[in-house]
């Protein structure tokens, strides 16, 4: 689809670029994205390089990298994303605006004074071999209450209110968090284990502990 939009359209104007993406490519990359998301950095990588070849083209942001490109069309990695939407559906579960897919009762939350509410995640079999821990790893069940966890307690803590109220303090937070998908070529210059939300959160963390201030590459 993307190469389509390229064959077809001659303009590569940001706008219409940006228009074209998320009318008929995004979707495709998104659609049920809370229950499947890749674990594997590869699977990662080939996903990631669809939005990054296809915003080469954009007028303008070729001689930018693909992180400096991201900020400069105001986009998130498709990584990032998968990560939002799992966000925005936990929450929603405990809301109750939309049942738990898993049918299990384990998606729910727990609540602290002092640490605010959080997700109970799905625990792994310990006994089973690496392989057939990977599936539950990467799951709704384990990986959507790590992300929900690691966001601030105040956005965590929203209740009672609307579902655009919730995304809009998700995404002004989520517009201060690093956002470094890995990509061929970019690798020595991640500082955290991941792109995911918690680990850029942990890196956040340390960087405001030691002082350091990084940058792109």
């Amino acid at each position: 689809m993307a190469s389509w939009v390229l064959r077809t359209f001659s303009s590569r104007e940001p706008q219409v670029m940006l228009t074209l993406w998320r009318a008929l490519v995004q979707p495709t990359l998104d659609y049920c994205s809370q229950l499947w998301s890749p674990h594997e950095k590869g699977e990662i990588q080939r996903l990631e390089a669809v939005q990054r070849s296809f915003t080469r083209q954009i007028q303008g942001m070729r001689e930018l990298n693909y992180w400096d490109r991201l900020k400069e069309l105001n986009l998130f990695s498709q990584q990032r994303r998968r990560d939002r939407y799992r966000a925005i559906y936990l929450w929603k579960i405990l809301e109750k605006h939309t049942p738990d897919p898993t049918n299990s009762s384990t998606l729910h939350s727990q609540y602290n004074k002092r640490t605010g509410r959080k997700c109970k995640r799905r625990t792994l079999p310990t006994k089973a071999p690496e392989r057939i821990k990977t599936l539950p790893a990467a799951s709704l069940g384990h990986e959507g209450p790590r992300i929900f966890n690691a966001l601030p307690k105040q956005i965590r803590d929203k209740t009672g209110c609307t579902v655009d109220t919730f995304k809009a303090g998700l995404d002004r937070y989520l517009t201060s968090l690093p956002d470094e998908p890995p990509v061929p070529g970019y690798t020595d210059n991640c500082r955290a284990a991941s792109n995911s939300i918690p680990d850029q959160v942990d890196l956040l963390a340390r960087d405001a502990k030691t002082g350091f201030s990084g940058g792109s590459p």
